[in-house]
């Protein structure tokens, strides 16, 4: 397997994390190792490649023009790498996927257990955060992929629709909500909801779906803000909160008895899940995986109906 002289790897880490400590975890040394092979760097450019400002490591402008090179040319690495292993019939490389939470917890992990059964040569991250930060990982080419549950607004970056998803409503299932029948949206509005943090690509399309009843957000009562979909359904089962959640974070649960989908006429959310990455097209490893994800998909749907 080809291999990036070390240094210019340990200087990529750091770069790109802004951290020696997070590139000693990464490459597995200690990080008085870091410093030295980036003090070593530093005296072959004859600049320096850091400054500390506080205590946030910053890039200098020597920095910035190194990293602009080093990107282009791990990438290339990395694709000869990879076209190198098809020539022994083999899939290999490293691949870093950045995801919003809905898919990185219930889709993608199944997605990515057969690919690595199928390709056991691979090294796969997973990256989680909400939407607005895989497109800032994009940005910053810290991820090769990303997946989200936004909305596609972007047009420096390139979005592929790649599933159908609903957003739905959910309560524990002795909620008093159930009591009141039928429920209508205006009875939802005296009640209190949990929604997820700012950035989040599933408060975008709630919010916008709100504004099409004529109900703006700062009018719902929503007191609590939670990252991630398994922190709401916990929160759900003991408070008397509605909780807005994609249908495959709450199958099981619903399947249980354990939350009960709360059925507003008329107030259903339809949301794409996308697929983005830098503009131009996708090659190498990516390609392949995405290759491979389009097939599980097919699978997938024809299950689900």
């Amino acid at each position: 397997m080809l291999e990036v002289n070390f240094r210019i790897k340990v200087f990529y880490q750091a770069a790109r994390d802004l951290s020696f400590t997070k590139a000693s975890r990464e490459l597995n040394i200690s990080q008085p190792a870091v410093s030295k092979h980036i003090q070593e760097l530093e005296n072959i450019i004859g600049q320096a490649l850091f400054l500390r400002n506080g205590s946030r490591l910053v890039l200098t402008d020597a920095g910035r023009t190194l990293m602009d090179s080093v990107q282009v040319i791990i990438q290339e690495y990395e694709l000869a790498d990879y076209k190198l292993g098809l020539l022994k019939n083999q899939v290999r490389g490293n691949l870093v996927i950045g995801a919003s939470t809905t898919i990185a917890q219930y889709l993608l992990p199944k997605w990515i257990a057969a690919f690595s059964l199928e390709h056991p040569m691979v090294q796969i991250k997973l990256f989680t955060g909400n939407t607005a930060q895989v497109d800032r990982w994009l940005y910053e080419k810290k991820i090769a992929l990303g997946f989200v549950e936004g909305m596609a607004e972007d047009p420096s970056l390139k979005y592929v629709k790649i599933l159908d998803d609903q957003l739905i409503w959910v309560a524990r299932k002795d909620n008093p909500l159930f009591q009141s029948s039928p429920l209508c949206i205006d009875t939802l509005r005296k009640q209190e909801f949990i929604f997820r943090e700012h950035g989040s690509g599933t408060n975008d399309i709630v919010f916008q779906r709100f504004k099409e009843f004529g109900i703006h957000a700062n009018e719902l009562i929503n007191r609590v803000q939670m990252s991630s979909s398994e922190s709401i359904k916990q929160y759900i089962q003991y408070s008397n909160s509605i909780g807005i959640l994609s249908k495959h974070a709450v199958e099981q649960e619903i399947a249980s008895g354990l939350l009960r989908k709360v059925d507003v006429e008329g107030f259903e959310i339809e949301r794409d899940l996308h697929l983005v990455h830098l503009h131009g097209e996708l090659s190498g490893l990516p390609k392949q995986f995405i290759r491979f994800i389009n097939q599980e998909i097919i699978n997938y749907d024809n299950f689900m109906l």
